[in-house]
């Protein structure tokens, strides 16, 4: 039986009810695409999806809030359940798309940005390799003695993911092996960069959603010294309030990697609260630098005739898949870039 079959039997299930407590559901995504774009690597959900989304959770009375103010909420000890939704890197589909939904929904939601990279306009790195294995004539990609065939779409998608775990490496031998990707596949210009500029972004807070930082320039933070850890988080809270106006008080990790350090960085730098990959609620006791969030990706959402199910939407959101799934294989599926 597959995983989807699977899913959408344990979706039948009685949902069980909620407790007396607190719970805050933050939900995370990245990009919004328009219906019918098939990109080579794809991170987030098509514009469509998000609409059936945000008028599910209104059905259920859950219509979102910044996660700042879904934790003032949990903080007041008011006892229900609220749902916060977040998008991570800030791309400029996040403002076309993203954010015309949530004004129709009443909605709110909080945008992570990756401040380095839009201050630049570089391409973070997922869509660098994405552009590389898009770009090239090549047939075949012979790679640390493996060789990966090219030939057609699917053979270029199953490629990139192979290639994804090589450049999860501290950023200076994550360039170099980007460098050299580029040379063996014979593709020299740079790629687009899809983040938003400064003057798109200014729409987030204009439209009363919350801002907050991811860091610089997206580095794994535990492949960083502590000093370098400091230098990602602050940095990009400085640029985004230089910027925007506004300061961070919240931070999103890079593809959740954190650590020890990377949570006392964020702690000197001031934050309120940082969020993580990991799966699960926020209670009120949970650590405020180490918030789990939940995955609500298109495979998670479409039944087994490949639309939008309700049914299996609502089972994510009130985790009747967590121990089927792991976090552990959640983040490698839903997060091995960003």
């Amino acid at each position: 039986m597959s995983g989807r079959a699977l899913r959408w039997l344990l979706s039948l299930l009685p949902r069980p009810l909620d407790g007396a407590g607190a719970r805050l559901t933050i939900i995370r995504h990245h990009r919004v695409y328009g219906d019918g774009e098939r990109p080579l690597y794809r991170l987030g959900v098509s514009e469509s999806l998000l609409a059936s989304q945000l008028a599910l959770l209104r059905r259920l009375g859950l219509v979102p809030l910044t996660v700042a103010e879904g934790l003032a909420w949990l903080a007041s000890g008011e006892p229900g359940h609220r749902v916060a939704l977040s998008f991570d890197d800030g791309y400029a589909d996040n403002v076309r798309r993203a954010l015309p939904l949530l004004g129709s929904a009443g909605a709110k939601a909080t945008f992570y940005l990756t401040a380095g990279l839009i201050e630049e306009r570089r391409a973070p790195w997922w869509d660098v390799l994405a552009h590389l294995l898009s770009r090239t004539h090549l047939g075949r990609l012979e790679w640390r003695g493996c060789a990966l065939p090219l030939a057609g779409a699917r053979a270029r998608i199953v490629a990139l993911r192979a290639l994804v775990p090589e450049l999860r490496v501290a950023p200076q031998e994550q360039g170099a092996r980007l460098a050299e990707l580029a040379a063996r596949l014979g593709v020299a210009e740079p790629a687009p960069c899809g983040l938003g500029a400064w003057e798109e972004c200014r729409a987030f807070a204009a439209a009363g959603m919350e801002v907050g930082a991811h860091t610089l320039t997206h580095p794994f933070l535990t492949t960083l010294a502590p000093a370098e850890q400091r230098a990602e988080i602050g940095g990009s809270i400085a640029l985004i309030h230089a910027r925007l106006g506004t300061r961070p008080a919240g931070l999103a990790y890079p593809g959740g990697d954190h650590d020890a350090e990377s949570v006392a960085a964020a702690r000197d730098c001031g934050l309120a609260y940082a969020v993580t990959t990991r799966t699960g609620d926020a209670h009120p006791a949970a650590p405020r630098l180490e918030l789990p969030r939940r995955g609500l990706s298109e495979g998670a959402c479409l039944g087994p005739g490949g639309c939008f199910s309700s049914r299996l939407a609502t089972a994510e959101l009130f985790g009747a898949f967590d121990r089927l799934r792991g976090n552990a294989s959640e983040r490698a599926a839903e997060e091995s870039a960003a």
